[in-house]
């Protein structure tokens, strides 16, 4: 008994003492020392109070006495504590998924905040008392699903040692239930995998000598893009890999993709995908954590009416309203290319709603809804992109519109200069080599835009030739350095990768876009409120640079795409390359690819995306399962209700027979061996004092069965008491692998 119970009470004294280390950590907190210790040994008192099993009222009535005494005390703190709480639970999930959250009134000092982290442990301690003096399937899913839910959730915020202590907490609650009845080698994996986890919460935890593993976050990634496939879709038919670089370039296809209607016709870029980090040869949105941080910055501009995706048409609307007059109505219809993304142009009209008003960063427009948007309507200005240079002259003006629009640019400002100028240290050794090393003066900015834009096209269209199937890069090889110094030959994405790590070599914040083309040849054979169907043709990479004060901007450096937009300058003389039509698609046919070919692209796929395709068919199987056990466990409770149905049976007889074949299903489960022989003949193998009752209702069973002697209620009472009886001693004597089956194998 004394081990039984020491084995319940250590347990119940660890688990609780995790609570408050994992929610302070998890919200950024700082939980002291004698929290954990002191939800500790309360949690332990109250495993040895309900292990004696005569009062087990005792507890509880101490906690409700222990709370109401502090209640007066801690009262008037409870509240702060909670506004204080919830400011860091949100902050916490700031990290995750970054949008502006509101924040509550809290007081300054932490006394309120540990007071209610003092009244949770303590909730927390018995609760963790109860479940590990009788740890059922259900306490312990309550306990253990939202740890594990905050796990992975808030993976990506929460340091690598809590993921540690969580996982940890989690085999410890499995063998807790059934560390003794489950299988040998499973709990020594289990004990291994606890010493483990254990290390590197030790390691990480209080040394911070290890860091968060790389194939973490690249495994976050790839699921985080199966998932993104699955929901949306994605633009492979239109040559776009979502900023991936490692891979082969998707050929463009003729599959519809966009449905674009407007009222008065013009060209567009139309802007999705946008890569704004580049790391390990992709290109990926702002990380959760860099845009919490500028969660306040943008609150403010909000507050001022200032949104970096309607920036252009709010530049002109302060230094050059008369370029506003045209409004262009635009309806698009997403037929086949990923609906995660709105596809907006730049000249979207500083006045018209966006999805989430709440949002950080607002690098694109993203889609509302599981699977997106489909249909949307778009407001916006005419083709004011090739008008940059005039709104920035007029709004060097000083006027009180342009000191109001440039007062609230400033802040916003400074973050894209804070987050869009990084170059990788290789790469920007090699710029430093072929572009005369340059480096910023004292006040200076950046480079001048001007020469930077005809350096960097005078480079790439001399340096580099255009190919409509660029190859992936070797293993190992970074793909934009393999651009400009290996092979030299690529697409459109490798082209306006290269030309965005150019420009923020010069200093000049850049980004890489993908998106969808309205040409000039376009608009021309539009009619207005005709639509017109882009193919994935149409599909398009290219890099914005941003323009102070006026905002992002789009700018070419491929040659087959320098004449099909409407520029705002003209760089005709920078190589003979500029200026010259796009190739012709007759003579310039890839070969047919050879059979082996194919099964290298296979093997290639295989490679780079086999974690995706590995983790997605598991989710797939691992459905499946769940589905089949489910409804394999519904059936099975079904039987076991209709069958328990039959006790209240109108016929004594049918319902005596039904009442005695369930009770010799307990005692089979519970070891009786299953003989052929007469039912009085298991009498021996009962507890004393039931055997003459057993006889008795095997008896009735009997008479039940085999005679047409009517029976009344209180034979069906006799045989009902019987069989609670065995039940009762059979449960109370199973062991919790025991419990399990009763109830999920024999369905008892």
């Amino acid at each position: 008994m004394r081990s039984d119970v020491f084995r319940r009470i250590v347990p119940a004294a660890l688990l609780a003492a995790s609570f408050p280390v994992l929610l302070a950590a998890l919200l950024g907190l700082t939980a002291p020392l004698w929290l954990p210790l002191l939800t500790a040994v309360l949690s332990a008192g109250s495993a040895a109070a309900l292990s004696g099993g005569r009062r087990p009222w005792l507890p509880y009535l101490c906690w409700a006495g222990l709370c109401a005494a502090a209640l007066p005390v801690l009262g008037t703190a409870l509240p702060g504590g909670l506004a204080a709480l919830v400011n860091a639970a949100l902050h916490t999930w700031q990290q995750v998924f970054p949008r502006i959250y509101p924040a509550y009134t809290a007081p300054q000092d932490d006394r309120a905040l540990t007071a209610l982290l003092a009244v949770l442990s303590a909730l927390w301690g018995l609760w963790s008392a109860r479940c590990t003096l009788r740890p059922r399937l259900l306490s312990l899913c309550l306990t253990a699903l939202p740890l594990a839910a905050a796990a992975v959730v808030l993976a990506p915020a929460a340091p690598l040692w809590w993921m540690a202590l969580a996982a940890l907490t989690l085999l410890f609650l499995y063998l807790l239930a059934f560390g003794r009845e489950g299988s040998a080698a499973l709990r020594v994996w289990c004990r291994a995998a606890a010493v483990v986890l254990l290390a590197v919460t030790l390691l990480d935890g209080w040394n911070g000598a290890a860091a968060r593993p790389a194939w973490l976050d690249s495994g976050r990634i790839a699921v985080s893009h199966g998932v993104d496939t699955l929901r949306y879709g994605d633009n492979t038919a239109a040559g776009l890999t979502g900023g991936d670089l490692t891979a082969a370039a998707p050929a463009r296809t003729d599959t519809p993709m966009l449905t674009v209607t407007m009222t008065t016709p013009t060209s567009y870029y139309l802007r999705g995908f946008v890569g704004e980090t580049y790391a390990g040869g992709r290109w990926t949105p702002l990380d959760s954590a860099s845009l919490a941080e500028s969660a306040g910055t943008f609150y403010w501009l909000h507050q001022d009416g200032f949104r970096p995706l309607t920036q252009l048409t709010a530049a002109a609307r302060a230094a050059a309203p008369e370029l506003l007059d045209t409004v262009n109505t635009v309806t698009l219809e997403n037929t086949g290319a990923s609906s995660k993304y709105l596809y907006a142009p730049y000249e979207l009209r500083y006045d018209t709603p966006v999805p989430d008003e709440n949002a950080v960063g607002e690098a694109s427009l993203a889609a509302s809804g599981l699977r997106g948007q489909r249909t949307y309507t778009l407001t916006a200005a005419g083709n004011i992109i090739t008008k940059y240079r005039r709104i920035g002259a007029s709004l060097a003006e000083d006027t009180t519109a342009n000191a109001a629009f440039l007062d609230a640019e400033s802040a916003y400002n400074r973050f894209a200069y804070d987050h869009y100028t990084d170059v990788p240290d290789d790469i920007r050794r090699f710029l430093t080599e072929k572009l005369s090393g340059w480096e910023k003066e004292p006040g200076q900015t950046h480079f001048d835009l001007q020469r930077a834009k005809q350096n960097i096209l005078f480079y790439l269209t001399t340096y580099a030739s255009y190919t409509d199937a660029a190859a992936a890069p070797p293993a190992g090889t970074d793909p934009i350095l393999y651009f400009l110094d290996g092979a030299q030959t690529g697409g459109d994405a490798q082209y306006a990768a290269a030309a965005a790590m150019m420009f923020r070599y010069y200093g000049i914040p850049a980004r890489c876009v993908e998106g969808f083309l309205v040409t000039k040849d376009d608009a021309a054979s539009m009619a207005a409120n005709r639509p017109l169907t882009l193919t994935g043709q149409s599909g398009h990479t290219w890099v914005e640079y941003y323009q102070d004060g006026v905002g992002w901007l789009p700018f070419e450096v491929a040659p087959p795409y320098l004449s099909v937009m409407e520029q705002a300058e003209s760089y005709q003389n920078v190589s003979g390359l500029v200026g010259q039509a796009p190739p012709d698609t007759e003579n310039n046919q890839e070969p047919d690819t050879p059979d082996s070919d194919l099964t290298q692209t296979l093997r290639e796929f295989w490679l780079k995306h086999r974690l995706t395709i590995l983790l997605t068919l598991s989710c797939i199987l691992a459905a499946a399962a769940m589905c089949l056990f489910t409804g394999w466990l519904i059936c099975q409770r079904r039987r076991t209700a209709r069958r328990k149905a039959r006790f209240a049976d109108p016929d004594v007889s049918a319902a005596v027979d039904a009442i005695y074949r369930y009770t010799m299903d307990v005692l089979h489960a519970a070891g009786l061996p299953a003989a052929n022989c007469a039912p009085a003949a298991y009498a021996p193998y009962l507890d004393e004092d039931l055997r003459e009752e057993y006889r008795a209702v095997a008896a009735l069973w009997e008479q039940a069965r085999f005679s047409a002697i009517p029976m009344g209620e209180p034979q069906r009472r006799r045989a009902l008491a019987l069989k609670e009886q065995i039940w009762t001693r059979t449960w109370r004597r199973a062991k919790p692998g025991e419990k399990l089956r009763l109830k999920y194998k024999e369905f008892l």
